[in-house]
């Protein structure tokens, strides 16, 4: 384990790409295999023994037991959340909570204007939401002095996941008329978050 994480601290931007891409098609199967497996005894035994089973899901030059380290512990957790502090000094915080106060808005008005038929299409934008939040906070969290390839790659993948948020509010937004100039709004602060995403990518390329 302790191998593996040494050699993690030497990976470039494109490793990190590469990995971050893997982890989430981990996160894929994980999700497509919990239902089979939920409330069994031994069920997150059941799920690693699955992901293990596809040699491209464990971690770039790990092994089987690597794959257990990114399945965060609540320790990690928690001591995460007691480096909260620190972190909201950070360059950037400010994106994690405009997308925060976006997202918070959105949920509220998917709950009370979205028409019935729209349920889906708009649990889909509240878990895009969550995926620009989780992937901005990692982003704004990572010390490039310790993690410049981490750090880039997770802002050029919050952009990704920026790009795709936008693509499913216009979509909606045809389907939905009444939220026309709602959505629009929520689109326009977008960009000046992804403005502000851009900013930080360059600078950390210079």
């Amino acid at each position: 384990m302790a191998e593996f994480r040494n050699n993690e601290e030497h990976w470039n931007e494109f490793q990190w790409e590469q990995e971050i891409r893997r982890d989430e098609r981990r996160i894929s199967c994980y999700f497509r295999e919990l239902p089979a497996c939920l409330d069994l005894p031994g069920e997150e035994e059941m799920i690693f023994n699955t992901l293990l089973s596809s040699p491209d899901l464990v971690p770039s030059g790990g092994n089987p037991d690597s794959l257990r380290y990114w399945h965060r512990s609540e320790e990690e957790e928690e001591e995460e959340f007691e480096e909260a502090d620190e972190n909201r000094r950070r360059p950037g915080v400010e994106i994690v909570d405009e997308i925060d106060r976006l997202a918070t808005e959105w949920n509220v008005s998917c709950a009370s204007s979205l028409r019935s038929t729209l349920d889906l299409h708009g649990l889909g934008i509240v878990c895009a939401f969550g995926k620009l939040l989780a992937r901005a906070a990692d982003f704004v969290d990572t010390d490039q002095e310790t993690a410049r390839g981490l750090k880039s790659s997770l802002g050029k993948r919050a952009l990704a996941d920026l790009n795709e948020l936008v693509g499913g509010l216009e979509r909606l937004r045809e389907l939905q008329r009444s939220l026309k100039a709602e959505i629009a709004l929520t689109v326009e602060l977008l960009g000046h978050v992804r403005e502000r995403l851009i900013d930080l990518v360059e600078q950390l390329r210079k």
